[in-house]
Protein backbone atom coordinates (compact mmCIF):
# COMPACT_ATOMS: atom_id res chain seq x y z
CA UNK A 1 0.00 0.00 0.00
CA UNK A 2 1.22 3.49 -0.85
CA UNK A 3 0.03 6.46 1.23
CA UNK A 4 1.36 9.89 0.31
CA UNK A 5 0.98 13.06 2.37
CA UNK A 6 0.07 16.04 0.24
CA UNK A 7 1.23 19.60 0.84
CA UNK A 8 -1.67 21.76 -0.28
CA UNK A 9 0.42 24.88 -0.98
CA UNK A 10 2.85 22.83 -3.01
CA UNK A 11 -0.02 21.24 -4.93
CA UNK A 12 -1.36 24.69 -5.75
CA UNK A 13 -4.83 24.23 -4.24
CA UNK A 14 -4.46 25.85 -0.80
CA UNK A 15 -7.49 27.78 0.42
CA UNK A 16 -6.63 31.46 0.12
CA UNK A 17 -10.20 32.72 -0.20
CA UNK A 18 -10.13 34.59 3.11
CA UNK A 19 -13.69 33.38 3.73
CA UNK A 20 -15.40 33.21 7.10
CA UNK A 21 -14.12 30.21 9.09
CA UNK A 22 -17.64 28.72 9.07
CA UNK A 23 -18.13 29.07 5.31
CA UNK A 24 -17.87 26.12 2.93
CA UNK A 25 -14.49 26.09 1.18
CA UNK A 26 -14.77 22.74 -0.61
CA UNK A 27 -17.62 20.66 -2.03
CA UNK A 28 -17.09 16.92 -2.56
CA UNK A 29 -19.70 15.31 -4.80
CA UNK A 30 -20.66 11.74 -5.47
CA UNK A 31 -21.43 11.02 -9.14
CA UNK A 32 -23.98 8.28 -9.86
CA UNK A 33 -27.41 9.17 -8.51
CA UNK A 34 -26.07 12.56 -7.46
CA UNK A 35 -24.15 14.66 -9.97
CA UNK A 36 -25.75 12.99 -12.98
CA UNK A 37 -29.31 12.03 -13.86
CA UNK A 38 -30.64 8.51 -14.26
CA UNK A 39 -29.75 8.89 -17.94
CA UNK A 40 -26.13 9.65 -16.95
CA UNK A 41 -26.38 13.30 -18.01
CA UNK A 42 -24.98 16.48 -16.48
CA UNK A 43 -27.79 19.04 -16.63
CA UNK A 44 -27.37 22.69 -17.53
CA UNK A 45 -28.50 23.58 -14.02
CA UNK A 46 -25.70 21.48 -12.59
CA UNK A 47 -23.16 23.13 -14.90
CA UNK A 48 -24.32 26.58 -13.81
CA UNK A 49 -24.20 25.75 -10.10
CA UNK A 50 -20.72 24.24 -10.49
CA UNK A 51 -19.55 27.35 -12.32
CA UNK A 52 -20.97 29.57 -9.57
CA UNK A 53 -19.07 27.60 -6.93
CA UNK A 54 -15.81 28.20 -8.74
CA UNK A 55 -16.63 31.88 -9.30
CA UNK A 56 -17.16 32.25 -5.53
CA UNK A 57 -13.78 30.67 -4.83
CA UNK A 58 -15.34 27.45 -3.50
CA UNK A 59 -13.46 24.37 -4.66
CA UNK A 60 -15.36 21.45 -6.21
CA UNK A 61 -14.15 17.89 -6.58
CA UNK A 62 -15.63 14.45 -7.26
CA UNK A 63 -15.51 11.21 -5.26
CA UNK A 64 -16.81 7.99 -6.74
CA UNK A 65 -16.36 4.25 -6.90
CA UNK A 66 -15.72 4.78 -10.63
CA UNK A 67 -12.23 4.42 -12.13
CA UNK A 68 -10.35 7.57 -13.22
CA UNK A 69 -11.11 7.32 -16.93
CA UNK A 70 -14.82 7.20 -16.12
CA UNK A 71 -14.64 10.29 -13.88
CA UNK A 72 -12.41 12.48 -16.03
CA UNK A 73 -15.01 13.28 -18.77
CA UNK A 74 -17.48 14.45 -16.12
CA UNK A 75 -14.84 16.64 -14.48
CA UNK A 76 -14.05 18.13 -17.87
CA UNK A 77 -17.76 18.77 -18.53
CA UNK A 78 -17.84 20.89 -15.36
CA UNK A 79 -14.61 22.70 -16.16
CA UNK A 80 -12.75 21.09 -13.26
CA UNK A 81 -8.99 20.67 -13.38
CA UNK A 82 -8.58 19.78 -9.69
CA UNK A 83 -7.68 16.36 -8.25
CA UNK A 84 -10.53 13.89 -7.72
CA UNK A 85 -11.02 10.65 -5.80
CA UNK A 86 -11.57 7.43 -7.74
CA UNK A 87 -12.31 3.96 -6.34
CA UNK A 88 -14.15 5.41 -3.29
CA UNK A 89 -10.95 7.24 -2.37
CA UNK A 90 -8.55 4.38 -3.07
CA UNK A 91 -6.86 6.63 -5.62
CA UNK A 92 -6.56 10.43 -5.59
CA UNK A 93 -5.39 11.61 -8.97
CA UNK A 94 -5.05 14.88 -10.84
CA UNK A 95 -6.91 15.69 -14.03
CA UNK A 96 -3.73 15.10 -16.04
CA UNK A 97 -3.10 11.71 -14.46
CA UNK A 98 -0.63 12.43 -11.64
CA UNK A 99 -1.21 10.18 -8.62
CA UNK A 100 -1.35 12.16 -5.36
CA UNK A 101 -2.28 9.30 -3.01
CA UNK A 102 -3.05 5.66 -3.62
CA UNK A 103 -3.57 2.24 -2.07
CA UNK A 104 -3.59 -1.30 -3.41
CA UNK A 105 -4.88 -4.70 -2.33
CA UNK A 106 -2.29 -7.51 -2.18
CA UNK A 107 -2.84 -10.64 -4.31
CA UNK A 108 -3.42 -12.83 -1.24
CA UNK A 109 -6.39 -10.68 -0.21
CA UNK A 110 -7.75 -10.71 -3.75
CA UNK A 111 -7.45 -14.51 -3.85
CA UNK A 112 -9.48 -14.93 -0.64
CA UNK A 113 -12.18 -12.54 -1.84
CA UNK A 114 -12.35 -14.47 -5.11
CA UNK A 115 -12.84 -17.72 -3.17
CA UNK A 116 -15.70 -16.22 -1.17
CA UNK A 117 -17.28 -14.85 -4.34
CA UNK A 118 -17.00 -18.20 -6.11
CA UNK A 119 -18.77 -19.89 -3.20
CA UNK A 120 -21.69 -17.49 -3.68
CA UNK A 121 -21.79 -17.59 -7.49
CA UNK A 122 -20.56 -14.00 -7.75
CA UNK A 123 -18.09 -12.40 -10.12
CA UNK A 124 -15.17 -10.22 -9.05
CA UNK A 125 -14.12 -7.30 -11.22
CA UNK A 126 -10.52 -6.13 -11.00
CA UNK A 127 -9.35 -2.53 -11.36
CA UNK A 128 -6.03 -0.81 -11.88
CA UNK A 129 -5.54 2.87 -12.76
CA UNK A 130 -6.55 2.34 -16.40
CA UNK A 131 -8.62 -0.80 -17.04
CA UNK A 132 -11.10 -3.19 -15.47
CA UNK A 133 -11.24 -6.94 -15.93
CA UNK A 134 -14.19 -9.33 -15.69
CA UNK A 135 -14.00 -13.11 -15.77
CA UNK A 136 -17.07 -13.46 -18.00
CA UNK A 137 -19.51 -11.41 -20.05
CA UNK A 138 -22.77 -10.91 -18.17
CA UNK A 139 -25.69 -8.50 -18.09
CA UNK A 140 -23.96 -6.79 -15.16
CA UNK A 141 -20.87 -6.20 -17.29
CA UNK A 142 -22.92 -4.85 -20.17
CA UNK A 143 -24.72 -2.43 -17.87
CA UNK A 144 -21.46 -1.26 -16.31
CA UNK A 145 -19.86 -0.69 -19.70
CA UNK A 146 -22.73 1.63 -20.53
CA UNK A 147 -22.38 3.46 -17.22
CA UNK A 148 -18.60 3.77 -17.20
CA UNK A 149 -18.22 4.57 -20.89
CA UNK A 150 -15.58 1.95 -21.67
CA UNK A 151 -15.41 -1.81 -22.07
CA UNK A 152 -14.24 -4.51 -19.71
CA UNK A 153 -11.17 -6.59 -20.53
CA UNK A 154 -11.53 -10.36 -20.39
CA UNK A 155 -8.17 -11.56 -21.69
CA UNK A 156 -5.55 -11.89 -18.98
CA UNK A 157 -8.00 -11.96 -16.06
CA UNK A 158 -6.11 -14.76 -14.30
CA UNK A 159 -2.83 -12.87 -14.63
CA UNK A 160 -4.37 -9.76 -13.06
CA UNK A 161 -5.28 -11.74 -9.95
CA UNK A 162 -1.56 -11.93 -9.17
CA UNK A 163 -1.09 -8.12 -9.28
CA UNK A 164 -1.71 -5.47 -6.62
CA UNK A 165 -5.02 -3.82 -7.54
CA UNK A 166 -6.68 -0.54 -6.57
CA UNK A 167 -10.21 -1.91 -6.25
CA UNK A 168 -12.27 -5.07 -6.50
CA UNK A 169 -16.01 -5.13 -7.11
CA UNK A 170 -17.97 -8.21 -6.09
CA UNK A 171 -20.97 -8.40 -8.43
CA UNK A 172 -24.17 -10.38 -8.65
CA UNK A 173 -27.53 -11.02 -7.05
CA UNK A 174 -28.08 -8.52 -4.22
CA UNK A 175 -28.93 -11.20 -1.65
CA UNK A 176 -25.66 -13.02 -2.40
CA UNK A 177 -23.65 -9.79 -2.40
CA UNK A 178 -25.03 -9.02 1.06
CA UNK A 179 -23.74 -12.37 2.32
CA UNK A 180 -20.36 -11.74 0.67
CA UNK A 181 -20.10 -8.39 2.47
CA UNK A 182 -20.60 -10.03 5.86
CA UNK A 183 -18.08 -12.78 5.12
CA UNK A 184 -15.43 -10.49 3.65
CA UNK A 185 -15.60 -8.00 6.50
CA UNK A 186 -15.74 -10.84 9.02
CA UNK A 187 -12.57 -12.47 7.69
CA UNK A 188 -10.68 -9.51 6.27
CA UNK A 189 -12.06 -6.52 8.15
CA UNK A 190 -8.61 -5.47 9.36
CA UNK A 191 -7.22 -5.49 5.80
CA UNK A 192 -10.00 -4.09 3.61
CA UNK A 193 -12.74 -1.49 3.45
CA UNK A 194 -15.93 -2.69 1.77
CA UNK A 195 -19.19 -0.91 0.98
CA UNK A 196 -22.11 -1.20 -1.41
CA UNK A 197 -22.75 1.65 -3.82
CA UNK A 198 -25.71 -0.36 -5.14
CA UNK A 199 -27.29 -3.59 -3.84
CA UNK A 200 -25.59 -5.61 -6.60
CA UNK A 201 -22.10 -4.11 -6.13
CA UNK A 202 -19.69 -4.53 -3.22
CA UNK A 203 -16.63 -2.33 -3.70
CA UNK A 204 -13.49 -3.41 -1.86
CA UNK A 205 -10.43 -1.24 -1.28
CA UNK A 206 -7.51 -1.31 1.14
CA UNK A 207 -8.33 -0.74 4.80
CA UNK A 208 -8.89 2.93 5.62
CA UNK A 209 -9.31 3.95 1.97
CA UNK A 210 -13.00 4.73 1.70
CA UNK A 211 -15.26 7.72 1.10
CA UNK A 212 -15.17 8.80 4.73
CA UNK A 213 -11.38 9.17 4.53
CA UNK A 214 -11.78 11.17 1.31
CA UNK A 215 -13.06 14.15 3.32
CA UNK A 216 -9.87 14.51 5.34
CA UNK A 217 -7.56 13.73 2.44
CA UNK A 218 -9.28 16.16 0.08
CA UNK A 219 -9.40 18.84 2.78
CA UNK A 220 -5.61 18.45 2.96
CA UNK A 221 -5.28 18.67 -0.82
CA UNK A 222 -7.27 21.91 -0.91
CA UNK A 223 -5.71 23.39 2.21
CA UNK A 224 -8.84 23.56 4.35
CA UNK A 225 -10.42 21.74 7.30
CA UNK A 226 -13.10 19.01 7.26
CA UNK A 227 -15.60 21.29 9.00
CA UNK A 228 -15.44 23.58 5.96
CA UNK A 229 -16.24 20.70 3.57
CA UNK A 230 -19.74 20.09 2.20
CA UNK A 231 -20.53 16.67 0.74
CA UNK A 232 -23.46 15.57 -1.41
CA UNK A 233 -24.47 12.00 -2.20
CA UNK A 234 -27.19 9.38 -2.40
CA UNK A 235 -25.74 5.97 -1.55
CA UNK A 236 -25.01 3.93 1.58
CA UNK A 237 -21.29 4.38 0.88
CA UNK A 238 -21.77 8.16 1.09
CA UNK A 239 -22.88 8.05 4.73
CA UNK A 240 -19.27 7.79 5.90
CA UNK A 241 -18.64 11.07 4.04
CA UNK A 242 -21.62 12.62 5.83
CA UNK A 243 -20.08 11.71 9.19
CA UNK A 244 -16.80 13.50 8.47
CA UNK A 245 -17.90 16.70 6.72
CA UNK A 246 -19.14 20.00 8.09
CA UNK A 247 -22.27 19.85 5.93
CA UNK A 248 -23.92 16.81 4.34
CA UNK A 249 -26.58 16.93 1.63
CA UNK A 250 -28.60 13.83 0.69
CA UNK A 251 -30.33 13.45 -2.65
CA UNK A 252 -34.10 13.28 -2.56
CA UNK A 253 -34.35 9.78 -4.02
CA UNK A 254 -31.91 8.28 -1.51
CA UNK A 255 -33.23 5.57 0.79
CA UNK A 256 -34.38 6.60 4.27
CA UNK A 257 -31.26 5.16 5.92
CA UNK A 258 -29.14 7.61 3.90
CA UNK A 259 -31.47 10.59 4.14
CA UNK A 260 -31.68 10.26 7.91
CA UNK A 261 -27.90 10.59 8.26
CA UNK A 262 -27.63 13.85 6.29
CA UNK A 263 -27.88 17.39 7.62
CA UNK A 264 -30.21 18.46 4.81
CA UNK A 265 -32.05 16.89 1.87
CA UNK A 266 -32.43 18.18 -1.67
CA UNK A 267 -34.64 16.93 -4.50
CA UNK A 268 -33.87 13.90 -6.68
CA UNK A 269 -31.11 13.65 -9.26
CA UNK A 270 -33.80 13.79 -11.97
CA UNK A 271 -35.27 16.99 -10.52
CA UNK A 272 -32.13 19.17 -10.54
CA UNK A 273 -31.37 17.97 -7.01
CA UNK A 274 -27.65 18.65 -7.29
CA UNK A 275 -28.07 22.23 -8.53
CA UNK A 276 -30.86 22.96 -6.04
CA UNK A 277 -28.93 21.53 -3.11
CA UNK A 278 -25.70 23.36 -3.92
CA UNK A 279 -27.53 26.63 -4.54
CA UNK A 280 -29.66 26.52 -1.38
CA UNK A 281 -27.25 25.04 1.12
CA UNK A 282 -23.85 26.24 -0.11
CA UNK A 283 -24.16 29.26 -2.40
CA UNK A 284 -26.99 30.94 -0.48
CA UNK A 285 -26.01 29.88 3.01
CA UNK A 286 -23.14 30.85 5.27
CA UNK A 287 -22.96 28.27 8.01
Amino acid sequence: MNDQTINADHAGYADHTGADSAATALVISDIDGTLITSNHEVTEGTRRAASQLLERGIHLTLASSRPPRSIRPLAEALGLDAPFAAFNGGLIITADGKTMAASTLPPAVTARIKEIANDLDLDVWLYDEIDWWASQHTAFVEREEHTSGFCAVFEGYAEQLARPLHKLTVVGKPENVAVAEVRILGELGSEVSASRSKPRFLDVTSYGWHKGAVVGRMAEVFGTMPDRVAVIGDGPNDVVMFEQAGLSIAMGQAVDAVRERADVITTSNDDEGWAKGITKYVLQRRR
